[in-house]
């Protein structure tokens, strides 16, 4: 398998089982994602693991992730 699709995998079911844990708002789902997330998937790129591209495409999965639990935590 990919490292792209791995990560998308992986992190999907992460913010998955996140989003399931009571009294969890999205603010603080955001917050894990910004502070530890994001920084993760740059160190990937930083040392050539990931190319732009995967990267970009990893970023995507997040945000799009991040909608739909904004959505169902409403």
């Amino acid at each position: 398998m990919h490292l792209r699709d791995e990560l998308i995998e992986k992190i999907g079911k992460m913010l998955d089982e996140m989003a399931e844990i009571d009294n969890i708002s999205y603010e603080r789902i955001q917050w894990e994602v910004d502070n530890f997330l994001y920084p993760y998937i740059g160190s990937y790129l930083a040392d050539g693991s990931l190319s732009r591209e995967d990267g970009k495409e990893i970023f995507k999965f997040c945000e799009i992730k991040l909608r739909e639990i904004k959505e169902r935590l409403r």
